[in-house]
């Protein structure tokens, strides 16, 4: 499986979280998502959809570091 920069950016589109809307625009963002929800779903057994994940990113953007920051 490969997600897609597009697949992320559908999600981000429909959540209201300041930080989505950020990221939106911002293609290295939709791409490392994407490629650590590949390696998630490759290297673990606990099933998450791409919406989860990306939720979880949201959450614990904090820890991220600095390009996932809110400004």
């Amino acid at each position: 499986m490969i997600t897609s920069i597009q697949e992320v950016y559908e999600v981000l589109s429909g959540l209201h979280h300041p930080l989505a809307q950020k990221w939106l625009g911002h293609d290295l963002i939709k791409k490392t998502i994407a490629v650590s929800y590949d390696y998630w779903v490759e290297d673990t057994n606990i099933p998450m959809t791409l919406d989860e994940f990306v939720l979880q990113y949201l959450d614990h953007a904090e820890y991220l570091g600095e390009m996932f920051a809110d400004d």
